[in-house]
């Protein structure tokens, strides 16, 4: 289910990603494959979900987020994913 604020993000976006047909002179022209496979890989992206983000902004302002617990566990991951 989208909200309002996330369908008019969108369509902000794609309105945004416009690829003119004539670049100015001074721009170097985008590679439209590559423009065009990035804006079917964020079509594909989960919609915000604008309260989660809300909530976790309320969470960092009250320091609430960040435990040594989640922080410990952020960097065992992080080293995992490097293999150290």
């Amino acid at each position: 289910m989208k909200n309002d604020d996330g369908e008019l993000m969108k369509q902000d976006l794609q309105a945004e990603a416009h690829v003119p047909e004539t670049p100015p002179p001074f721009v170097e022209p985008p590679d439209v494959a590559e423009t065009l496979r990035l804006l079917e890989k964020v079509s594909r992206m989960p919609d915000i979900r604008f309260e989660k983000v809300q909530r976790m902004r309320e969470l960092i302002a009250e320091g609430k987020l960040e435990t040594p617990e989640r922080v410990n566990g952020t960097v065992r991951r992080l080293m995992e994913e490097l293999g150290l």
